[in-house]
């Protein structure tokens, strides 16, 4: 007569694979995947090299921080009055400034499934800085909350770019990554902005110069991404990049 395996060995066999198999689950389970919408490019409306209107989203998810706005800053002399936004013309501007807006470009694709380089890597690798504003933290002025922002660039030289939202009008102010701009931090031409020595010594890091050239005029180009923290993993994280305008700077 053949024995029939005892009741309590199957139960004990049965609850140790359970075991098993809830523990993988637990340790190797979906890690949970964190999104920062991007900021469609029909939000962005252009005048010109002189002004963006950009109608900023709210963003809903706690673990989402504030906009910001990267940007560099281009010498040229070729002279655009009108809007920015084939590859020649940005090739007549500067060649750099094309091959920055080829390199970029597949990580603002709201078609593609993949998220790209993450922002802080893709404009770091470009040599782009964050935008900020004089006298006030931009963080809280692009905050999650959203709205309408406007970015100006006036053509009377001696004039300063400012940004306009909610009532406030603040001057754009370069990166303050930057240890010593010269002359300052506005988004200004002068004479110690475009000087190309300045720039290859990376007193203004965030200037792509040129030398040689018989007239010396400044444009920069702006990308804005929503940004915020992994709450798992304390690491920033970042929606992609939409391009918001290459602008020309005024004359100080």
């Amino acid at each position: 007569m053949v024995k029939q395996p005892k009741k309590r060995t199957l139960y004990l066999f049965f609850c140790f694979e359970s075991f098993i198999a809830g523990l993988f689950f637990t340790t190797c389970g979906i890690e949970e995947y964190y999104y920062l919408p991007q900021v469609p490019q029909t939000n962005i409306s252009v005048i010109s090299n002189t002004s963006a209107t950009i109608r900023l989203p709210p963003l809903s998810s706690s673990y989402a921080n504030n906009y910001v706005i990267y940007y560099r800053i281009y010498i040229s002399n070729y002279n655009e009055s009108g809007t920015i936004n084939t590859s020649s013309t940005r090739i007549n501007i500067s060649p750099d400034l094309e091959r920055d807006f080829s390199a970029i470009n597949p990580n603002t694709d709201p078609t593609s499934n993949t998220m790209g380089t993450p922002a802080d890597t893709l404009f770091k690798n470009r040599s782009y800085f964050i935008l900020a504003l004089d006298g006030t933290n931009i963080n809280n002025v692009l905050t999650k909350i959203g709205g309408d922002i406007e970015i100006l660039f006036p053509t009377m030289a001696g004039d300063f770019p400012g940004l306009l939202f909610n009532g406030g009008n603040y001057r754009l102010f370069r990166s303050r990554d930057l240890i010593h701009p010269e002359p300052d931090r506005f988004f200004r031409n002068t004479s110690d902005l475009n000087d190309h020595g300045k720039a290859i010594a990376n007193i203004n890091a965030d200037v792509s110069s040129r030398s040689g050239l018989s007239q010396r005029l400044a444009y920069v180009s702006m990308y804005i991404v929503a940004a915020g923290v992994n709450p798992d993993a304390f690491t920033p994280i970042y929606s992609k990049p939409t391009h918001i305008c290459v602008f020309k700077l005024p004359d100080s």
